[in-house]
């Protein structure tokens, strides 16, 4: 049986992607990587919203949560409607854009909303 040299291009390219996710994603699960992680309202408005360097996340076995170990050693769970969103090549905005957050509003674990007339709380 000859196998036609197109499908075995697709079946490696395809494989080598999956494979490269697979692998950041146990990585950054074991050994740490750069993160935004924002957790939203039930109406969709972001409410808090960490910048995570070298950090690993994990999932919460058997349910939708995460959780990570934060720089001062408290553990952080986080459940219900979030984004995250792994930081390559320290590119902090452009990974922030990609989740639709602006990165200077992340405080502190807080995200800092504008107000009607132009100011924050």
């Amino acid at each position: 049986m000859k196998i036609h040299p197109l499908f075995l291009s697709i079946f490696f390219l395809t494989g080598c992607a999956a494979v490269s996710r697979d692998c950041s994603s146990a990585n950054a699960g074991n050994f740490g990587a750069d993160w935004i992680v924002v957790q939203y309202q039930a109406n969709g408005t972001p409410t808090n919203c960490w910048k995570l360097e070298n950090t690993a996340i994990d999932n919460e076995a058997h349910s939708d949560g995460i959780y990570w170990l934060d720089p001062r050693g408290h553990l952080v769970h986080i459940s219900g409607w979030y984004n995250r969103v792994q930081v390559e090549r320290r590119n902090w905005d452009e990974a922030a854009s990609s989740i639709g957050v602006d990165l200077s509003r992340c405080k502190n674990g807080k995200y800092i909303s504008e107000t009607a007339d132009g100011g924050t709380h």
